[in-house]
């Protein structure tokens, strides 16, 4: 399914990063925030998760939300690493769009 076009979904795509960046903020500051990891949930659920383009997305995810299910302090380095993985596949998805 591509109902986006590539700047629709390069726009979609820098939110869901800046969300991210903000989740992998606070768990660097030992705390875990659920109202951004169901924002996150939210943006894949309204098309990112479905559009084509964002095959590596939903498990790139699930790795974040995996360590989030129990909080413990040990997981949150595992969830931090997690959080830049996510960063760079929501980065090589954007750098295989035609040029804005």
């Amino acid at each position: 399914m591509t109902s986006m076009t590539d700047i629709e979904l390069a726009r979609q795509l820098r939110t869901l990063r800046r969300t991210v960046l903000m989740l992998q903020t606070e768990l660097r500051h030992g705390q875990v925030d659920s109202g951004l990891i169901a924002e996150i949930d939210q943006q894949l659920d309204h098309g990112l998760g479905l559009d084509s383009r964002c095959e590596g997305l939903p498990a790139a995810v699930d790795a974040v939300r995996e360590n989030t299910m129990t909080p413990r302090p040990e997981l949150l380095g595992d969830t931090i690493r997690a959080c830049e993985r996510l960063k760079d596949e929501i980065e090589a998805i954007i750098s295989r769009l035609s040029p804005a």
